[in-house]
């Protein structure tokens, strides 16, 4: 059994590792945002990608771990982690806990910083959409009053003319 729990503390301790790569990943996905650096951007995706698949794996392996702890202990199936550490050798509990604690520290920082980058992306969207109907804007059949408008071409605010 005592063996499950070291294979779990190192799980834990790869998960931390790779948040942290996500964390970076993420804070530079901010701050491309920020500079609306588009190539930036694609790279730090490709790059969140690649470390979202390997943290998959690697909480697929925690749970089984955790799984077979469960079973073990004869605890009930579905078992929190921090119940499941809390049966740990002594020796192991304070270590396992710490890396419990850094998982959660480390998805609150990245769940708020990956909500601030959607606002982020929105913001530009709307600029984008902002800005091409500034250069292009929607011709409409019909008037306020139902009353069908003649052909003439819409009139942008921009002078395109060169």
């Amino acid at each position: 059994m005592e063996s499950l729990f070291f294979n779990l503390k190192d799980l834990l301790r790869e998960l931390n590792n790779e948040l942290n790569k996500m964390l970076q990943a993420t804070e530079q996905h901010n701050q491309a945002l920020r500079a609306n650096d588009l190539d930036a951007i694609k790279e730090i995706l490709k790059e969140l990608a690649l470390v979202s698949r390997q943290i998959k794996i690697l909480d697929a392996q925690r749970e089984t771990v955790q799984t077979a702890l469960e079973e073990g202990l004869k605890l009930p199936k579905g078992t929190t982690l921090t119940r499941t550490i809390a049966h740990a050798p002594q020796h192991l509990v304070q270590d396992l806990n710490r890396a419990a604690e850094s998982l959660r520290e480390i998805t609150a920082t990245i769940q708020n910083l990956v909500e601030i980058n959607a606002i982020l992306t929105k913001q530009a969207m709307n600029f984008n959409e902002v800005l091409l109907k500034t250069i292009k804007p929607i011709k409409s059949t019909y008037n306020p009053t139902g009353q069908t408008t003649d052909n003439t071409p819409a009139t942008s605010i921009l002078n395109k003319t060169i």
